[in-house]
C-alpha cells in the first residue's frame, strides 16, 4: 500500500509518544485483541520466529492464541520521523500470564514503523522484535 506523504506535513514526536502509550494499554486491555487495531490493515509483525505476520486478520488470529499480557512498557531510545511516517527504535517488556499464575516477564528490542494514517492516527505498520 502506498501512501501519499504531505510534503509539508510536519512530524510530532509528542503524537507519535501518544500512540506508543495507546499500544501499551491496548496489549494490556481485557479483551486480548484491542491491541490489532493500532497496527495498519497492512501491517507486518516480525516477532523473530519462521514467519512474520501480515495483515489485520493474521494478527487478530494471533491476538487470540496469545497469554494476557500486563505491565506492558515501550521505551523509545532513538526516533527518526518525516511527515506520516517515523522509526522507533525500542526496548521493550512485559509480563505474560493472568495475575496470580506463574507468569513471565519478557525483554525486547526492535523497530517499529509508524504510519499517519489519513484518519490522522499513528499506527503501527512494521514491528520487529528480538
Amino acid at each position: 500500500m502506498v501512501v501519499a506523504m504531505d510534503p509539508q506535513a510536519i512530524f510530532d514526536e509528542s503524537e507519535l509518544r501518544a500512540a506508543e502509550h495507546r499500544l501499551e494499554a491496548a496489549l494490556e486491555a481485557v479483551d486480548p485483541t484491542a491491541w490489532v487495531l493500532e497496527y495498519t490493515e497492512d501491517a507486518v509483525f516480525d516477532g523473530g520466529g519462521e514467519h512474520a505476520v501480515t495483515g489485520r486478520d493474521s494478527l487478530l488470529t494471533m491476538a487470540r492464541s496469545m497469554t494476557p499480557l500486563r505491565s506492558v512498557s515501550i521505551r523509545p531510545l532513538r526516533t527518526e520521523g518525516h511527515g506520516a511516517l517515523a522509526a522507533v527504535w525500542v526496548e521493550g517488556s512485559w509480563v505474560s500470564g493472568p495475575v496470580g499464575s506463574e507468569s513471565t516477564t519478557t525483554h525486547v528490542r526492535g523497530v517499529i514503523v509508524w504510519r499517519k494514517e489519513p484518519d490522522g492516527v499513528w499506527r503501527v505498520a512494521m514491528e520487529h522484535i528480538a
